[in-house]
């Protein structure tokens, strides 16, 4: 195979060798979907609270499930991340990162908001993007209500999540996200 034809990079293509070369079938994905939800549930930690909410979806969607993580030692009005999680698009939930999450929380004091957004191919693209972009307005919203300073909140994700983080940022709007109250903006 050419470099012309062989879509890894050159600098890449001896370590590339080594990556198993699967396609994910419908009946493998449904599979790994079932197996990701077998995994043991890590334990909720007694310092930082977890709760499940179910927040407004995108118009004529469901709502979007979000899970929160806030240190119980945390006093007066926190920053918080929306946090998104991997799984290439196709995999995940909330709780696959929920060490990191309660490390953040735990770590940084803040709020971590992690969504729980509708996965492809069932929801192709934007749909993973609009429930992320109804969770931040969410928390925007919110803020008050949920002790977060509306000009302290950060987006991230891994894998996935951070492809998607970087979609958000893109279509939340500059100016508001400077001044802090971009959700009057919309």
């Amino acid at each position: 195979m050419t470099s012309a034809t062989n879509p890894i990079h050159p600098d890449l293509q001896r370590t590339a060798r080594f990556i198993p070369n699967i396609t994910v079938s419908r009946p493998l994905l449904a599979v790994m979907r079932v197996l990701g939800r077998l995994q043991r549930k890590p334990r909720a930690p007694e310092d930082v609270a977890v709760e499940d909410v179910h927040v407004p979806g995108p118009t004529g969607a469901p709502p979007v499930r979000v899970r929160t993580y806030r240190s119980r030692t945390a006093r007066g009005a926190t920053p918080a991340l929306l946090w998104i999680h991997g799984g290439g698009y196709i995999l995940g939930q909330p709780e696959m990162d929920e060490p990191l999450c309660v490390g953040f929380a735990r770590e940084l004091g803040l709020l971590v908001v992690s969504v729980d957004y509708r996965l492809a191919p069932e929801h192709p693209f934007p749909a993973p993007l609009e429930d992320c972009y109804a969770a931040l307005q969410w928390l925007f919203a919110q803020a008050p209500t949920l002790g977060v300073l509306p000009e302290r909140i950060a987006i991230g994700g891994a894998s996935a999540g951070g492809g998607l983080t970087a979609a958000l940022a893109q279509r939340a709007p500059v100016e508001a996200w400077c001044s802090g109250d971009w959700i009057r903006s919309l």
